[in-house]
């Protein structure tokens, strides 16, 4: 509230403090009743909309649908996902600019002359193309969805030119764009004049390489879809950080600022739905963001620069703990869990008789909730150390392991206070740079003499677990009053020292031989690079359109066979302790548990290795044949070895296909996803 005070123009100060009056009112008329906690709590199932809460004013002016009649946080925060309005590309990207490495402004006239198209002639075959990716049987097509079909269009149309852009245009294509077509489309898009041109956040951002090592850094990887993939990655978690939860106070400061008042008509009026306004928005959001960056954090506070650089510098962190699972999933998907993590935020949460999971994992995130409660329900099995340097036992358990328990879940390998001590780079820490760990108790009372023996028994269990396993003395597990204040005893100091191990480790346990791996790195290195080299060169009898390399030991291509096409993959194994290339090709759908008399006799007339999966599983594949030749030490008698290997293992899968599934001749894009799995040999 005091944010909004210092910040918003005098022109909205009444406003303001009447809104802060009817939430004070409204708060206090729930509080008559016992007020219904799961509005404010976020809810594990992450579906339903938000209804926001009087539990905070953050909540209620933030979350939900807001105040009637204003232009609150609420408000502005569903113009970013209202498709229709410009706020909708706020955190959106130009691919086709980052693609063609210029301005959005360049992209029209500098990709017209790449496909020596006239600027009428490309907008004509980019209107048509771009239909591909809108509904045919929407009412309107909005502004959000003609940007992200034109996006679309212009990359499958730089993917399949031979050009020096085709490769990146291929992974922004399949890792982006390709799942985008539409079963029913339209015919055209209605209107995409501008489009190519529109700035964005992540357009303006790259323009200021120091804000963007800190927000946005980019990936280093030589893999160019693993770096497309992190940058998509990181893109989405800083647009759903920026405009939810604390980081989006700034953000709606900055926009409500360039309104008239508060009143919602006034935005209605405004011309925060000009592109050109849009555009300055963009810009003004990325100099408060450098301003704070400049800035030393005591003299501003902890503002939004500061949640998101926190996201970035900790980003592998993050998902490790939050959202294990994305690294699997597609870039839009990911960008969806995000949006799901981090709804319906508020600044202090808590729980009691089941486990809220969304809470738990915004608390392991640098921004809200910024304190959590909790009975001893997250005692155990909690991960609560990424972001949380302090612990406050309100409750006091008598056994010390239950305590260690519990202070156990800030504690830990990788917590903020483990990182930050591998940053200090010192000898010796001050009290306030270690994990703060508190016991509050009433002065004066018999808490006084309990949180006492608690800590004097914490004393002696870290010691007999370091310095030997012998049995502690019979202590009572009451407390006589008496003897206590006749003793008057002072706090039990508390541990300081090394703790000795009860199991050292002598001179004579380090004496051996020493044997050096059977593999060096140097070893590794050269046969990756052998078995990369396959697909830079020419293979005997064979044309081949090779994908581009997503992970170590895998090469993905579709060979051409005459009238038909056929895709593999080649994934680099070992057969006893030699290197060796494995191709697989996917033949189809089959049900060979069924079928399996069919594909015996389809294979009649060849020797062939054939893979078969029974289960009822929901694939692309079922069936297909298999190779695999050793990898030596001449990589021109590899490439021929490499070159029979596929010719004769795609012929096979083709010559399945065609018997068994005539009619057929399936592309690559159908199986992709399911041939990046075989190397784990997960399926």
């Amino acid at each position: 509230m005091n944010r909004l005070r210092a910040e918003l123009p005098q022109r909205m100060q009444e406003p303001l403090e009447s809104l802060f009056e009817t939430f004070r009112q409204q708060r206090l008329a729930a509080g008559a009743k016992q007020l219904d906690s799961s509005a404010d709590v976020p809810s594990d199932r992450g579906k339903g909309s938000d209804s926001g809460g009087l539990d905070t004013f953050f909540a209620w002016f933030f979350r939900g649908e807001g105040p009637e009649n204003v232009v609150s946080g609420a408000n502005i925060q569903r113009r970013f996902i209202q498709r229709g309005t410009v706020l909708a590309t706020f955190f959106s990207d130009n691919y086709v600019a980052d693609v063609m490495r210029c301005e959005p402004a360049e992209v029209e006239g500098r990709l017209g002359k790449l496909l020596g198209l006239t600027p009428a002639a490309l907008i004509e075959v980019l209107q048509k193309a771009a239909g591909r990716f809108l509904s045919g049987g929407a009412k309107r097509q909005t502004r959000a969805d003609r940007f992200e079909a034109v996006q679309a269009a212009a990359i499958e149309l730089l993917k399949d030119k031979k050009c020096h852009f085709q490769e990146e245009a291929r992974v922004a294509w399949h890792e982006r764009f390709e799942r985008q077509v539409h079963a029913n489309p339209a015919a055209q898009a209605s209107d995409i004049d501008g489009l190519l041109s529109v700035e964005t956040f992540f357009t303006k951002l790259r323009q200021r390489p120091e804000l963007r090592a800190a927000l946005w850094p980019d990936p280093v990887d030589d893999c160019a879809t693993k770096r497309f993939r992190e940058r998509e990655w990181r893109g989405s978690m800083l647009a759903s950080v920026a405009r939810l939860g604390h980081a989006f106070i700034d953000l709606y400061v900055l926009v409500a600022a360039r309104l008239k008042s508060l009143d919602q008509q006034s935005q209605q009026r405004g011309s925060e739905d000009d592109v050109a306004s849009n555009t300055d928005q963009i810009s003004e959001y990325l100099d408060l963001l450098e301003q704070q960056r400049i800035t030393d954090r005591n003299a501003r506070g902890w503002r939004a620069f500061d949640e998101l650089v926190a996201v970035a510098a900790n980003f592998d962190l993050i998902v490790d703990v939050n959202a294990p699972d994305v690294r699997d999933q597609h870039v839009d998907d990911a960008a969806r869990d995000f949006g799901g993590l981090l709804g319906r935020q508020q600044p202090v949460g808590g729980m009691s008789g089941k486990v809220n999971e969304t809470l738990v994992r915004q608390f392991r995130m640098p921004g809200y909730p910024l304190v959590l409660f909790s009975t001893d329900l997250l005692q155990e099995g909690e991960d609560l150390h990424t972001f949380c340097s302090s612990i406050h036992h309100y409750g006091i358990s008598w056994t010390p392991s239950s305590m260690e328990q519990r202070t156990g879940r800030i504690d830990r390998v990788r917590s903020h206070s483990d990182r930050r001590f591998s940053d200090l780079h010192v000898d010796s820490l001050c009290g306030d740079e270690k994990l703060q760990v508190y016991f509050p108790h009433l002065e004066d009372t018999v808490e006084v003499f309990q949180v006492h023996r608690v800590l004097d028994r914490m004393n002696v269990f870290l010691r007999l677990m370091h310095e030997g396993l012998t049995v502690a003395k019979v202590e009572q597990r009451t407390i006589n009053t008496s003897d206590e204040f006749a003793k008057a005893r002072k706090p039990p100091e508390q541990i300081r020292g090394r703790l000795k191990t009860a199991f050292p480790v002598r001179e004579s346990h380090l004496i051996g031989t020493r044997k050096t791996l059977a593999a060096t790195n140097r070893i590794q290195r050269q046969i990756h690079e052998r078995f990369n080299g396959l697909a830079r060169h020419e293979l005997s009898g064979l044309t081949i359109q090779w994908e581009p390399a997503v992970t170590a030991g895998v090469l993905m291509g579709t060979a051409k066979l005459k009238q038909r096409i056929q895709p593999f993959t080649l994934i680099l194994d070992s057969i006893d302790h030699f290197p060796c290339v494995r191709c697989i090709s996917p033949v189809g759908r089959v049900d060979p548990g069924c079928e399996m008399e069919a594909v015996l006799h389809a294979a009649s007339t060849s020797p062939m290795k054939i893979g078969a999966i029974v289960r009822k599983d929901d694939r692309s594949y079922d069936l297909t044949t298999e190779g695999e030749v050793l990898l030596g030490g001449n990589d021109s008698a590899n490439r021929k070895r490499v070159a029979d290997l596929i010719c004769r293992v795609v012929h096979d899968a083709d010559t399945l296909e065609f018997e068994l599934l005539p009619g057929r001749d399936e592309s690559l894009d159908k199986f992709r996803e399911e041939l990046r799995k075989e190397m784990s040999h997960d399926d």
